[in-house]
């Protein structure tokens, strides 16, 4: 069974991705968000181990970094979960990024 090194946030925002084969802009949205990485949906096709370039849009901020496919599993017609495992993350984002999960967390409690 796998664990998590950060809990994971169910949180829905916009996600804009380049995968590295054709890097072409994609539009998915976040499932679920940490500091280790997000589940993505997305209707457009990807695979295990591909590389991306990715923004995600919180409320206020864009958080810039790079991730790899660890996982996608088809969930309905014409959409897709991946999990995506973040592999880089300024320090700015990843400050920002622990601060606003915190955030949630505590507002959901």
């Amino acid at each position: 069974m796998e664990r998590r090194n950060e809990p994971r946030v169910e949180v829905s925002h916009p996600v804009i991705y380049f995968p590295d084969v054709y890097p072409r802009p994609k539009i998915a949205k976040t499932v679920d968000l940490s500091m280790g990485g997000t589940k993505i949906e997305s209707q457009y096709s990807l695979t295990k181990d591909e590389g991306l370039a990715l923004t995600i849009c919180t409320d206020s901020e864009v958080v810039k970094c790079r991730g790899k496919v660890v996982y996608v599993i088809d969930s309905e017609v014409d959409k897709l979960h991946a999990g995506i495992r973040f592999e880089e993350l300024s320090k700015g984002d990843e400050l920002y990024l622990r601060q606003y999960l915190f955030y949630i967390i505590e507002q959901r409690a």
